[in-house]
């Protein structure tokens, strides 16, 4: 159980209070060990018991305990949720979106964005290089190696030739 300090207009002075407060509070009164948990005390001290509630799990906020509410039958506990910079984000606390591949591009990740109370990643996209379309272009090592052996080297080198003039080389003059 919580417990909090209020004055006489009920507002609360400490939060939260404990016994050892209230030792220190009124140091020339002995006090028993549940002191709190009687209300003839805590009536007698402007000690009131606060309901706990939950904390909210919301990933990407911070939450952080703040002063109880009076809603007019108790105290209660109370939360307080602020959004998180970027730079605050763990990985954990965003929602993860695989990126739609396009032909030609690449998907760079982006900086996670607000979306309603949710962090959402993001993804940029990026054009493929001439040197990167080419290696795509002509597959993997061991495709290259059975289109030669099924095809022989002069189909090999046309089809070079062809991904050649896809993609040039900026640098090379001849295009």
């Amino acid at each position: 159980m919580k417990y909090a300090k209020i004055d006489d207009s009920n507002t609360i002075t400490q939060y939260p209070y404990n016994l050892q407060k209230l030792w220190v509070d009124n140091p020339n009164i002995s006090f028993p060990a549940t002191a709190l948990t009687d209300d003839t005390i805590r009536s007698t001290y402007n000690v009131v018991e606060v309901n706990e509630v939950v904390k909210p799990v919301k990933p990407g906020w911070w939450i952080t305990e703040v002063t109880p509410i009076w809603d007019g039958a108790q105290w209660n506990q109370t939360w307080n949720t602020d959004v998180k910079l970027v730079a605050e984000l763990n990985f954990e606390e965003y929602t993860k979106i695989e990126p739609v591949e396009k032909a030609g591009y690449k998907m760079i990740e982006g900086i996670p964005v607000l979306d309603g109370d949710e962090w959402k990643q993001t993804w940029t996209e990026v054009a493929l290089t001439w040197r990167e379309n080419r290696i795509i272009a002509y597959g993997l090592v061991e495709e290259q190696i059975e289109y030669i052996t099924e095809n022989g080297l002069e189909a090999w080198q046309d089809f070079v030739a062809d991904i050649k003039v896809e993609y040039p080389d900026p640098a090379d003059g001849t295009f």
